[in-house]
C-alpha cells in the first residue's frame, strides 16, 4: 500500500530530477552560447585584421587656394594580410568645430573634386592593391562659386575595404581661399591688362618719337 509519506518522497524525487536535468541543461546551453560567441568574434577580429588600410598626405594637409586649382598628394596603402579593393571618395566635409587657423567651420566654401592618378590621368575610384602595395594619387579642388572668398573648405577623403566594409580609413584636407586683396597667382591684376598695356605702348610710341626727332635734327 502506497502511503501518503511514500508519495510525497517521489514527488520530491522527480522535481530534484527535473531541477538538477535542467540546472545542467542551462549550464550547457551557456557554454554553447559562450563558445559560439567566442568563435564569431575571433572570426571578426582576424577579418578586420586582413582589411587595414591607410591613407596618408604627402606634403602639408592645409594649403592656399591659388585661385585655379589646389592639388594634395595622396597615398593609400593596404596594411591588410590579403588583397583587397578599396573605394575612394572626397566630400566637402565641415564636421568639425574650427578650422586650423581658429575660426568657425559653419561657414565653410563648397569645393568641387577630382581624383587622379600621379602621372595626371584619370583615377578609377576602385582600387585593388595586395598586402602591403600603395598607390599614389591626386586630389585636385576648384572652388565652385568665386565670390566666398577668405574662408575655408574642409575636404574628407576616405578608403572603404570591398572585403570589410566597416573598415574605413580617412584624412581630411583642409583649404584656405584668400580675399581678392591677398597677393598670389590667381589673385594679381591680368598680365593682358589693356588699359596699362596701352599707356606702355602710348609711353614707347613718345619715347621713340623724340628719339628719331634728336637724331634729325642733330
Amino acid at each position: 500500500m502506497i502511503t501518503k509519506t511514500t508519495l510525497e518522497k517521489a514527488a520530491k524525487f522527480v522535481h530534484n530530477c527535473k531541477f538538477i536535468f535542467s540546472f545542467k541543461k542551462n549550464i550547457f546551453q551557456k557554454n554553447i552560447f559562450t563558445l559560439l560567441f567566442c568563435f564569431i568574434t575571433a572570426i571578426a577580429f582576424a577579418q578586420s585584421g586582413s582589411c587595414n588600410s591607410e591613407i596618408t598626405i604627402e606634403g602639408d594637409k592645409e594649403q592656399k587656394y591659388n585661385g585655379f586649382e589646389t592639388s594634395f598628394l595622396l597615398q593609400i596603402k593596404n596594411t591588410g594580410t590579403t588583397t583587397d579593393t578599396y573605394q575612394l571618395s572626397a566630400d566637402n566635409f565641415s564636421g568639425f568645430v574650427e578650422n586650423p587657423d581658429g575660426s568657425s567651420s559653419q561657414n565653410n566654401v563648397l569645393m568641387s573634386n577630382k581624383l587622379q592618378h600621379k602621372n595626371n590621368s584619370a583615377l578609377n575610384k576602385t582600387i585593388t592593391l595586395a598586402a602591403g602595395e600603395s598607390v599614389e594619387f591626386y586630389v585636385k579642388l576648384n572652388l565652385t562659386d568665386s565670390n566666398k572668398l577668405d574662408q575655408w573648405n574642409g575636404t574628407k577623403v576616405i578608403a572603404t575595404s570591398g572585403s570589410c566594409p566597416e573598415s574605413k580609413s580617412q584624412v581630411i584636407l583642409y583649404t584656405y581661399i584668400p580675399p581678392k586683396k591677398t597677393k598670389g597667382i590667381g589673385f594679381n591684376k591680368s598680365y593682358f591688362d589693356l588699359k596699362n598695356a596701352m599707356n606702355s605702348r602710348a609711353a614707347y610710341v613718345f619715347l621713340l618719337q623724340n628719339v628719331v626727332a634728336v637724331r634729325f635734327f642733330s
